[in-house]
């Protein structure tokens, strides 16, 4: 939860970064949000290339080698002559070690976890929404107090930090990655980039499902902020903006924990009725620019994302099985992680072309309908399927009875 904390509170935090950056390089909103939305990204894209080594070296060491990259980029970042270097330094490197640190985070609660995983994915998301409701109030002090080299600088002492995180993970996980596995457990062990979860139609509908979506809602989050200055709110008012959003997605994510934990309710479900309800929002943001109303759309937004965020996992877990559950995971992160790096480029470029941010929400909003139309029929299907395979099942049983 820590490490979720620091890894997605980072990323999101830039985003009080992105405007200060765009004044003094003097660029445009397309290449500079390459910055931010390249982190987010490779946090989560990083993943086809940080999952077969997080195998090898397991979670703790991983998450060791994720912050001393981070440390590097951050250090960087900070002497960084154009926004060139940041893209490399703050999206590239720094993204990357965060990956590392990230993904394991998951890979330690679905293999240490043998009850509730839903919650258990609940509790790590919800770190996420804490560190990105903490990072802009935080970035902004720092800003106004040392300017955004020393802000990089400071950052790359807090990252340091999840070196510690990964020696404790190290020690407390030792014994359980030491012991012998036994033969179900090694029938239960995922292979690296398993291509054969392609099989599985239902989870290779639902995979590319998540790159319009996220193509467009992680746009929301990285650009919120400038959408706030140019309706003629101050930068303190808003990264109070963002702060709401993402403080939201921790009770949306505690929420998408409990339905599929105690209540019991599919986390496809679930997610379709995020989509629904998030929809109408999202057109929302259009026509209300009174920011009392933004700050209600925002939370709005921050909680069903965030619940819709932390289902995937859990639908992810339901569709392939743990034996296939670490390479689907694994395409996963990498498929939405795309939809993060683009985002930044596509939506600076609707905004630098058309002049606003409106085509941003219209898209967004129609693909957030189309997409719960979508998981609805998903979740039809599968419980079509499962009713077929115990009609089945229920008829051999009688066969055998009778013989």
């Amino acid at each position: 939860m820590c490490i979720s904390f620091l890894c997605i509170g980072f990323s999101l935090g830039l985003g009080v970064v992105f405007v200060q950056i765009l004044d003094v390089f003097n660029t445009t909103r397309a290449q500079t949000s390459l910055m931010q939305s390249l982190c987010i990204g490779f946090i989560y894209a990083g993943a086809l290339i940080c999952g077969p080594i997080v195998q090898k070296l397991g979670p703790g060491n991983s998450v060791i080698l994720g912050g001393l990259l981070s440390l590097v980029g951050c250090v960087g970042a900070s002497f960084a002559p154009n926004v060139e270097v940041l893209i490399v330094t703050v999206g590239f490197i720094t993204g990357i070690g965060l990956c590392f640190a990230f993904f394991s985070s998951y890979m330690v609660v679905s293999q240490v976890l043998t009850k509730n995983k839903g919650m258990g994915v609940a509790l790590v998301t919800a770190g996420s929404g804490l560190g990105s409701f903490l990072s802009p109030q935080i970035n902004r002090l720092i800003l106004d107090a040392y300017g955004w080299r020393g802000l990089f600088l400071l950052l790359a002492g807090v990252n340091f930090n999840i070196c510690l995180l990964g020696f404790m993970i190290r020690c407390l996980t030792k014994p359980l990655f030491l012991t012998k596995p036994s033969k179900t457990d090694l029938k239960r062990t995922s292979k690296s980039f398993n291509v054969h979860v392609f099989k599985n139609v239902p989870y290779t509908i639902f995979l590319f499902c998540q790159l319009p979506i996220w193509l467009f809602y992680t746009g929301l989050s990285v650009f919120i902020v400038d959408i706030a200055e140019n309706r003629g709110y101050s930068l303190e008012a808003a990264s109070l903006l963002l702060s709401a959003l993402t403080i939201a997605t921790v009770a949306g994510s505690l929420l998408g924990g409990i339905l599929d934990s105690m209540l019991h309710i599919p986390a496809l479900l679930s997610s379709s009725a995020g989509l629904f309800v998030c929809a109408p929002l999202t057109f929302a943001f259009v026509y209300f620019h009174d920011y009392g109303v933004m700050v209600a759309l925002a939370i709005g937004h921050g909680a069903l994302i965030g619940m819709v965020d932390v289902c995937i996992p859990i639908v992810v877990y339901q569709l392939c099985g743990p034996a296939m559950y670490s390479s689907a995971l694994s395409f996963f992160f990498g498929l939405s992680g795309l939809s993060d790096i683009l985002s930044g480029p596509v939506n600076g470029a609707i905004r630098d072309t058309t002049g606003d941010y409106l085509l941003m929400f219209y898209l967004a909003g129609g693909i957030a309908l189309v997409m719960g139309v979508v998981f609805l029929c998903l979740e039809l299907w599968m419980r079509r399927a499962k009713s077929s395979l115990k009609d089945v099942y229920i008829s051999r049983e009688t066969v055998d009875t009778k013989l």
